[in-house]
């Protein structure tokens, strides 16, 4: 394929990833069907008896009961929601995902319980993890493929030939 071709192909395919991208960020809220922050803030009484699904940071752990912040567009508290029989191990600083039908007390109780994140440091790991996990990766790629900018084409290594010579 000649050098244009290939420049108009890439072009074409980054311009439809971008389109992409900004169309899912502005219809998302709009395609989500459980209430985010700001919807809990304004209207908690319009969600009262509904099954949703709450994404928040814990505060405090008691037993089974965890009190977790959800946060709005702007990453203020919107919420502060009990929420009773927790059976997953979690610390304050975690991350939850909760489903479950939303009572009138600002209560919730679970029928499905994920920890994202069972603690601060969590993040932090899974940070440090991808990031060894990429370098790996593009280590092994490069040390077994070459870029020709010439051609804009991803080849393999030539294998490197060692010549053996008899000094005898």
């Amino acid at each position: 394929m000649r050098l244009a071709a290939r420049l108009v192909v890439a072009a074409v395919l980054v311009a439809a990833v971008l389109g992409l991208c900004v169309h899912y960020g502005g219809t998302y809220d709009d395609n989500w069907p459980h209430p985010t922050g700001d919807q809990l803030r304004d209207e908690y009484d319009a969600y009262e008896g509904e099954r949703v699904l709450l994404v928040g940071s814990v505060q405090s752990v008691d037993r089974d009961t965890i009190v977790i912040h959800i946060t709005d567009s702007a990453d203020e508290v919107a919420a502060e929601l009990e929420i009773h029989g927790v059976d997953e191990s979690v610390a304050p600083g975690g991350t939850v995902q909760v489903y479950g039908v939303l009572e009138p007390d600002r209560t919730m109780t679970p029928e499905e319980t994920v920890v994202v994140d069972r603690d601060a440091s969590a993040f932090g790991y899974k940070l440090a993890t991808s990031i060894v996990g990429v370098l790996l990766a593009v280590g092994y790629f490069g040390r077994h493929w070459t870029a020709n900018p010439k051609t804009l084409a991803i080849e393999p290594r030539r294998a490197e030939t060692t010549e053996t010579g008899d000094d005898g």
